[in-house]
């Protein structure tokens, strides 16, 4: 016993002499590290919802159904009701659970004229992709959008008039959605909607092997939250990381040479009078950096290029005797030359327009150029093409 408490305490001396020297080697010894930043290229912008109460909806909606199964004669046609519930989790998919009922009627094939009734309610989990966000580019007041859609869900059938069967499936479901945006909080659409269902459904297993109820609804949507979705430039937030960590490498540096310096004690200077130096200021006629970037087709300056251009309206407030080139480009491998002058020039215009109306700049000092896709000022990369650019000029 007296042994094992003898290798504990060893244990427990070492361990502490340990700690020490690592403690002490800590204090004692500064290691610096020049952080190291991944590259990131300019891109499509990301999207996000400040909350997940925003981009859900309701809608309500009223039209025609007919079904496709054993009958004679002309199909026949009865009120469909909707009703839905759904959230768009990006700008480009979403999901919903919608249900949907009503009266269907046919013509029984062995007595003619004669026709049968049922009812049913159904409910379907719907996928839904919006195409113009995905291939236009995200834009929370675009007035039409074409949204197809594809799901699963539930049927059941009541009120058979032939044999008073109740029956029920598993339908898959697709359509398409015609989408009219009204205002910030309430759409019209119009839909489409056809269903793949087994033989069983009607309670006649002979004939057709697939029957399908389709349906062409109209209605209106309400959304639901104050905001929509929002973008960030993961590119933009990186070049302002390297700048951060560009200043404090030279800061490190700054700081290990003051404390190498030897410090001595100079002899006590005479007085000296210094002469002021008027430093004038920078000439108007330069490059601004400031650059509006736009999507493919577009004209419309995006709530994240906005800080581009109140940049542009400070640096003309702050020198007055100033005027300003706004200049437009389109990339070259969209569009004919004649369509992409004229795009140049509706997104310089679209700028100047922001710089003469909201920010209180005269138009006499603010000239439009467009260039088009004559010239591309980024040739390694066609899409960084897509801008509006600035030169400073003397009045």
């Amino acid at each position: 016993m007296k042994t094992k408490f003898f290798y504990l305490a060893v244990a427990l001396a070492t361990t502490s002499m340990l700690g020490y020297t690592e403690s002490a080697g800590a204090q004692a010894l500064i290691v610096e590290e020049d952080v190291s930043v991944t590259e990131v290229l300019p891109g499509k912008p990301r999207y996000y919802s400040d909350s997940h109460k925003n981009n859900w909806f309701i809608s309500l909606g009223a039209g025609g159904q007919t079904f496709f199964t054993e009958h004679t004669g002309d199909a026949q046609y009865t009120l469909a009701m909707d009703f839905a519930v759904g959230k768009w989790i990006s700008p480009f998919l979403g999901f919903r659970l919608s249900a949907m009922g009503g009266a269907l009627h046919t013509n029984w094939p062995y007595a003619e004229g004669v026709m049968t009734h049922m009812r049913y309610a159904a409910v379907y989990g719907d996928l839904m992709w919006n195409m113009f966000n995905t291939f236009h580019g995200y834009n929370e007041r675009r007035v039409f959008s074409i949204i197809p859609f594809i799901g699963i869900g539930g049927i059941y059938s009541f009120h058979n008039t032939p044999y008073g069967r109740e029956t029920y499936a598993f339908p898959l479901t697709a359509g398409i959605k015609l989408n009219f945006r009204l205002s910030h909080y309430v759409d019209f659409f119009l839909e489409g909607r056809g269903n793949l269902i087994g033989d069983h459904f009607n309670g006649i297993v002979e004939g057709t092997e697939v029957e399908s109820v389709v349906s062409a609804i109209g209605g209106f949507s309400i959304k639901f939250g104050k905001d929509r979705f929002k973008a960030y430039d993961a590119y933009a937030d990186q070049l302002m990381i390297n700048q951060l960590n560009n200043k404090v490498n030279m800061l490190r540096s700054q700081l290990n040479e003051c404390e190498s310096r030897e410090v001595e004690c100079p002899p006590c200077p005479e007085p000296v009078v210094e002469e002021v130096t008027v430093v004038e200021p920078a000439g108007c006629n330069q490059e601004l950096t400031g650059v509006v970037r736009f999507t493919i087709n577009s004209a419309v300056v995006s709530n994240e290029e906005m800080v581009n251009v109140y940049n542009i309206a400070q640096w003309l407030k702050s020198n007055p005797s100033c005027n300003i080139s706004v200049i437009g480009y389109a990339d070259k491998d969209t569009g004919t030359p004649e369509y992409n002058k004229q795009l140049s020039q509706r997104r310089a215009k679209s700028v100047v327009k922001l710089l003469t109306e909201k920010y209180n700049i005269d138009k006499k000092r603010v000239q439009i150029v467009a260039n088009g896709s004559d010239s591309q000022l980024y040739p390694q990369n066609n899409n960084w093409n897509r801008i509006v650019v600035f030169a400073g000029s003397a009045q």
